[in-house]
């Protein structure tokens, strides 16, 4: 509320209330599996709030192929 003043109420279609209780516990429900996932493939991961940044360290054909399998991967776990 602002200056006593509210949102118009709208019918959400998808996502989480902004400011809801359960939003952050869903928000973790759902990047760990990510996390899990990715971890599988040697990426490493670092969190803060809402950002997601991914390392890896490309040396050879080898590393290029792991992280393309993690991509496929993650492709796959959002189609899902």
């Amino acid at each position: 509320m602002v200056r006593n003043s509210l949102s118009d109420f709208l019918k959400l279609i998808s996502g989480v209330v902004q400011g809801s209780v359960v939003g952050p516990l869903m928000f973790l429900m759902y990047i760990n599996e990510l996390i899990n996932i990715l971890e599988t493939y040697g990426i490493k991961i670092k969190m803060f709030a809402h950002d997601v940044k991914l390392y890896l360290r490309i040396i050879n054909d080898a590393d290029v192929s792991m992280l393309e399998h993690a991509l496929t991967a993650l492709s796959q776990w959002a189609r899902d």
